[in-house]
């Protein structure tokens, strides 16, 4: 595996960690709150009502104005017995715990445990915890008994690996226990933000599955008492035709708040009806009149009609009495326990159940969509507009999938592509940057620096051609080099130009110059272009004025060194030349050409002639002569021009 592909996999790796983190992070803070909102929408466009299958008694404020609380349990009875017996309903769940004695009326509690023998129908509450607390748990030695109160049985044949969370039941009267037929659980179940979204439809405890009020009271209404449990289902024993419950094993809270761990099932809620209620709900003292009513032969106030044949929940729920049973769920602010079971009643009747995808499911879309990205960066130029694409494809499928009544989060893959994209822009940025100064510092090395850079800012206008342009061109060259290199090897002669180049050229580029090109022992140089400069004469006269300073030195070096003496040559001249790019569409080459470039070479030249080491033309003169000290030559002739020019030898600056 080559270095490349290696470092695409290692981001690949990140971005997958990214997308995890990101998921992680936003699941609780975004997606419960998106979730929440979608649900309310959905469940008010849509108008689904809860059946009629179902229906509440509520212990309400009337109740309590009417009758103080707490109340003796002769009234509980008085309301069974309306119900079961008068009214034939299917089932009764009980949603009121009984915990404590009534020390002011004990013959109201014997003779309320004692009539709990008669009702067949009857699911009474209990309450599970995750710790021993001494004197309020049910004792060790009635627990097989409390076992043995629950009407269904469940086939294990799931694979996960469970956790007994459930260490201890709250404590219920002795005669309680052993004369009620039916217990579940009561157990409502909040998220970590202390939202209702989802119920717990079993609970674990003590190597036994046992019903919640909701699944308890689904198997009296159905008479179906056997389910199964698979890793990802709940179903009945008919393969899944009649309820199939989709369940999640994961943290849950028990009655005083701590983290246990229970299975779960989304709930799908129904519009509410009336304040805190999605079902039809009846005043406890309403039953109680409509009872005696009946008991003294006149025309109850309510019909007992009203629960013949269906599953009747009561629950205690007064809010001027500070006796409210109330939590927050994904539609209400405020809803009654009492109606969040009845819900999951509906929902199993209906068999119909919002599901969740996992999380590995939601991280590995997530990382499938960020592959995309990255990837179509390559062929996609606007990358937002690339992201906003995919983003609007994933939401297309997500209100698909929500209608569908499974939910996809939203928010943390689109999320995440938005923050892939964001770090890929970044990575290219870097690496982009990188490679730029990698591409610049090698072609540096071939082409001025000052050409490169002109190139790279006007990189939408390279073409062929440029322009006319007046400049000042510099040719040194070492004498007799051609002589000297002879007696040394290779490497010698490559040391020599490579350390005398070195030299020279930082100063070039100190006035503004840009090395044209390297001719053997030879540099042409051009002050004026492309870098635009209105003193590019004189800044040429101090570049040469500085070279012949510096190889002063670097002669004094070599000597040292047993190296061969260099002397060198300069030639300046002052004119209008060709400036711009020439060659192919393929391959371009900035230069300068015209006859006053070969005139500096030409002026160089007359140096061994006459004996000197810096010489310039008479049209560079005419730019300095106010600023530099010199020696007229007499006029020469130079080859191509029809007539003799003045020549001057370099001095100093005045």
């Amino acid at each position: 595996m080559n270095k490349n592909s290696t470092s695409k996999i290692l981001i690949l790796f990140i971005l997958f960690i990214v997308s995890v983190a990101i998921y992680l992070l936003s699941s609780n803070l975004l997606e419960n709150r998106v979730n929440d909102t979608l649900t309310k929408i959905l469940v008010n466009v849509q108008n689904k009502k809860a059946t009629d299958k179902v229906v509440l008694i509520v212990i309400d404020d009337k109740s309590l104005n009417k009758i103080p609380w707490p109340w003796s349990k002769d009234l509980f009875s008085d309301m069974f017995d309306f119900i079961e017996k008068e009214a034939g309903a299917k089932a009764i769940v009980f949603q009121n715990l009984i915990v404590f004695p009534d020390t002011y009326n004990p013959h109201s509690d014997e003779l309320f445990f004692k009539n709990l023998k008669k009702y067949n129908k009857l699911i009474n509450s209990y309450i599970l915890l995750n710790s021993n607390i001494a004197g309020d748990v049910l004792p060790e030695e009635y627990i097989p008994i409390f076992e043995s109160k629950s009407n269904i049985k469940i086939i294990n044949k799931t694979s996960k690996k469970l956790v007994p969370s459930y260490k201890a039941v709250i404590k219920l009267p002795k005669d309680y226990l052993l004369n009620s037929k039916y217990f579940a659980s009561s157990i409502i179940h909040e998220d970590n933000d202390e939202i209702v979204r989802n119920y717990m439809p079993i609970v674990y405890f003590n190597g036994n599955f046992l019903p919640s009020l909701a699944l308890s009271a689904y198997s009296m209404y159905t008479g179906l008492d056997t389910f199964v449990l698979y890793d990802d289902f709940l179903c009945t024993n008919d393969d899944c035709s009649t309820l199939k419950m989709p369940i999640r094993y994961n943290k849950g809270k028990d009655y005083i708040g701590n983290s246990v761990y229970g299975f779960l099932t989304d709930i799908n809620w129904y519009k509410p009806q009336a304040t805190y209620y999605s079902h039809k709900t009846f005043s406890a003292d309403d039953v109680l009149v409509s009872y005696y009513a009946l008991k003294k032969g006149k025309m109850p106030k309510i019909n007992p009609n009203e629960f013949k044949n269906k599953i009747v929940i009561i629950g205690l729920n007064a809010d001027k009495n500070v006796w409210d049973q109330l939590s927050e769920t994904q539609i209400l602010k405020k809803q009654a326990d009492i109606d969040i079971h009845a819900t999951m009643i509906d929902n199993m009747l209906e068999n119909t159940f919002r599901t969740k995808n996992n999380n590995d499911y939601t991280i590995f879309i997530t990382f499938i969509f960020c592959l995309f990205i990255v990837r179509g960066f390559r062929t996609f130029k606007n990358n937002i507009l690339f992201t906003s694409l995919l983003s609007s494809i994933y939401l297309a499928y997500f209100v698909y999938e929500y209608f569908m009544y499974i939910y996809v989060p939203p928010i943390t893959p689109i999320v995440t592509m938005y923050a892939v994209a964001f770090l890929k822009n970044i990575y290219s940025i870097i690496t982009t940057d990188k490679t730029t100064e990698m591409l610049k510092h090698a072609m540096g090395k071939y082409v001025s620096k000052d050409v490169m850079k002109k190139v790279i800012a006007d990189i939408d206008k390279l073409k062929l051609g440029g322009t006319r342009a007046v400049v000042t061109i510099l040719f040194v060259d070492i004498r007799n080099f051609t002589q000297i290199s002879e007696k040394l090897s290779p490497q010698e002669v490559s040391s020599i130009l490579n350390e005398y180049f070195s030299t020279i050229e930082p100063i070039i580029g100190k006035y503004h110059g840009i090395v044209n090109k390297y001719m053997g022992d030879g540099l042409l140089a051009v002050f004026g272009e492309p870098i635009k400069n209105s003193q590019h004469a004189m800044n040429a006269i101090k570049c040469g004025i500085e070279i012949v300073d510096k190889v002063k030195i670097l002669r004094e070096k070599l000597i040292l060194e047993g190296k061969p003496i260099i002397n060198i040559g300069i030639g300046i001249n002052t004119g209008e030349v060709f400036a711009g790019n020439i060659g192919t569409e393929e391959r371009l080459e900035y230069t300068v050409i015209g006859d006053n470039v070969n005139l500096a070479y030409r002026i160089e030249a007359y140096n061994q002639i006459l004996k000197t080491q810096f010489l310039i033309s008479d049209s560079t003169y005419e730019f300095v002569k106010d600023y530099v000290d010199v020696v007229k030559l007499s006029q020469v002739s130079i080859k191509g021009k029809s007539k003799p020019i003045d020549i001057y030898e370099v001095l100093s600056i005045k």
